[in-house]
């Protein structure tokens, strides 16, 4: 038994570390150290008894919001209470917040690393973290005239549509092995004229915050290597898996952010009159789950891949798949049909093109 505990410590050293590196001004590691160091232990006070039972009993009348609850209350008055948080945990994941109840069996294993249920609690992370939606990270700018970026995790989706076109198909399992960070919005004619000193976008009279446009793949990259020359970071354009895994955050559905085009993009249906459609300033839909925003509409966005017919041999690990004569835009825009801004939506053109709704968005490597 005592080799058992002792190889689940060495586990939940591993697992538990990455994750309380995200947040290593919590508080509650400071909570665990002094628990673990306590003799005697402390005891719940009265009020928060009280609560423990009030918990228990909202948990057996089936009234899940009113448990979580009250063992909140419970827990700002004890944050050292290992059974709480253990509790909490399991009420969490009964109501699907599964990133929160990862949160606090977490605290559990800190607090009582050697309990009988600690290898059932290590598991139970486990089934939640199959199940959880990704969620994106900090955001940051290396530079005032940088584009804002969003860390994003490492996870996994199904890449494509059964329903869409046939370049759409099959639907394929893609693994993102590592995070990496993707601009919160297409680069702007501000950010644009910023790092190249001119402004080639036709609908120049948008402004600083219209994204710009009339921009080639070649193009694109040109404005990368001054940038990074300029921040010594590593951007580059997303490759076409990472930006659908950025499009979807998490979630199937059938724009970026939405199963309505209106709510998430500018496309020909609502960026103006006929015959008068133009590009609208970033930012002014609704942002999907990742807090990325016009991923579908606005302008189309270059990615890195070659285009190829279909997606029969494509790679499984996110990476960048080339080989081809064209290059891949993702997303539709301000001039095309709603149906070109769906999540698994794909057009191309050759490196040198430019075109009036042709932008990009950024990625970059972390760090």
């Amino acid at each position: 038994m005592a080799n058992i505990q002792k190889g689940l410590l060495a586990v939940l050293f591993l697992i538990s570390t990455p994750a309380l590196a995200e947040v290593a001004t919590d508080p509650f590691q400071e909570v665990a150290a002094r628990y673990l160091a306590a003799n005697p232990k402390p005891v719940l006070s009265e009020e928060a008894h009280k609560y423990k039972v009030q918990a228990e009993f909202a948990v057996q009348e089936k009234r899940n919001d009113k448990a979580i609850e009250l063992y909140g209350k419970a827990l700002e008055i004890a944050p050292w209470w290992p059974e709480g948080h253990y509790q909490l945990a399991l009420v969490l994941g009964e109501t699907k917040k599964y990133r929160d109840a990862m949160r606090e069996m977490k605290r559990y294993l800190l607090l009582a690393p050697a309990a009988p249920e600690a290898r059932a609690a290590q598991d139970k992370i486990y089934q939640w973290e199959s199940v959880a939606e990704p969620e994106a990270g900090r955001t940051f700018k290396d530079c005032p005239e940088c584009p804002e970026m969003v860390e994003l995790p490492a996870g996994s989706f199904d890449m494509g549509s059964n329903n869409g076109e046939a370049d759409e198909k099959p639907v394929h399992p893609v693994a993102i092995a590592q995070p990496f960070a993707i601009g919160k919005t297409e680069v702007t004619q501000a950010q644009w004229h910023a790092i190249m000193g001119n402004d080639p976008s036709y609908f120049s009279t948008c402004g600083d915050t219209c994204p710009v446009e009339q921009v080639s793949w070649d193009d694109a990259q040109a404005f990368i290597q001054k940038l990074n020359a300029r921040t010594g970071k590593q951007y580059r354009l997303p490759t076409e898996a990472e930006w659908e895994y950025a499009c979807r955050a998490g979630k199937q559905q059938e724009y970026c952010g939405s199963d309505s085009a209106d709510s998430v993009s500018w496309n020909s249906f609502n960026s103006g009159s006929f015959f008068f459609n133009t590009p609208h300033p970033v930012a002014t839909k609704q942002a999907n789950a990742f807090g990325l925003f016009d991923m579908s509409g606005n302008v189309w966005e270059w990615v890195a891949d070659n285009y190829h017919d279909d997606y029969n041999g494509a790679p499984a690990d996110g990476s960048a798949w080339m080989g081809g004569s064209m290059h891949v835009l993702r997303g539709g825009s301000w001039g095309y049909d709603q149906k070109f801004g769906r999540a698994a939506s794909r057009s191309k053109f050759g490196a040198t093109y430019r075109y009036y709704s042709y932008g990009f968005r950024l990625a970059r490597t972390l760090p």
